[in-house]
């Protein structure tokens, strides 16, 4: 039991994936003015127990190819249960999806099948889209266009334009994320066969990605900004731009140096976790 509390506190993408999903009901909130509070609590319900279901996979299908283990003599064990509680978590994921598909519409449905789809078969097999060079992409997709989109159709019953430009931005740091976390792995990962983007295209070509995906998230920013899809206030955000050009324009001279990308990957979570909350703040505002 104390494996899955230390599995549940400690992983970004459990507690970060949750952001997308309150940006979608900010939006919701701007578009309605108001917010279904039983829907809401569902709904984070729902995707709580879908990324603690990802998380158990992920460590599972992991310890199974081995992965975790590669540079190491000592072999991580990882229960059995883990994978019997990840199902079980679907399965309650999929109960609260079903329920609210009754109250707001087909689509709902959608979204779980599109869920599961990238949640399981991210390093389960017979998919694996982590050794496909599709897992980046299909991360950057489920914590991005269909988890914003998801939180926003259960609150409106509709799907729009409006949260399109603020699920990129979403969707494109994640990708930055996931491909920055790869980096330091590239030869374990490539040992196992894991054929991730930066094993198939080379560390020094997956930096110049990360400084355009980090670029193109500010040109959706403006853009939104200027079609009045996004509120002024989402302005202050770039402020933050000298921070990160700092630390990520050394990046294409220090990706062979394992030390340098702890605090890069930092900075790309805090700028993350800023850039979101501000966002939802800036619709509820």
């Amino acid at each position: 039991m104390g494996r899955i509390v230390s599995l549940i506190r400690y992983r970004f993408f459990l507690w970060a994936g949750l952001l997308p999903y309150l940006l979608g009901q900010s939006l919701a909130f701007h578009t309605k003015g108001l917010i279904i509070k039983n829907y809401f609590w569902l709904g984070l319900l729902g995707i709580f127990f879908t990324l603690v279901g990802v998380e158990l996979f992920n460590e599972y299908f992991d310890s199974q190819s081995g992965g975790d283990r590669v540079f190491s003599l000592e072999k991580k064990e990882i229960p059995r249960y883990f994978f019997r509680l990840g199902v079980f978590v679907f399965m309650l994921a999929s109960f609260i999806g079903i329920y609210l598909s009754f109250q707001v519409g087909w689509p709902v449905i959608l979204f779980i099948l599109f869920g599961f789809l990238g949640a399981y078969f991210y390093v389960g097999p017979p998919i694996r889209w982590a050794y496909r060079g599709l897992g980046e992409t299909v991360i950057a997709l489920s914590y991005g266009p269909f988890m914003v989109y998801g939180s926003y159709y259960i609150q409106t019953k509709s799907i729009n334009i409006e949260p399109l430009l603020p699920s990129l931005i979403c969707g494109l740091f994640v990708f930055c994320l996931a491909l920055l976390n790869e980096i330091p792995d590239y030869y374990q990962d490539k040992l196992i066969g894991k054929r991730n983007l930066v094993v198939k295209m080379g560390k020094q070509k997956i930096t110049g990605i990360i400084n355009i995906c980090f670029i193109s998230i500010f040109l959706f920013l403006g853009l939104g900004l200027v079609l009045k899809k996004i509120p002024l206030f989402a302005v202050i955000l770039f402020s933050i731009i000298p921070w990160l050009w700092k630390n990520l324009f050394p990046l294409n001279k220090n990706y062979e140096n394992k030390n340098y990308f702890l605090p890069v990957i930092n900075m790309s979570v805090a700028v993350y976790l800023i850039t979101l909350f501000i966002l939802s703040f800036s619709y509820i505002k």
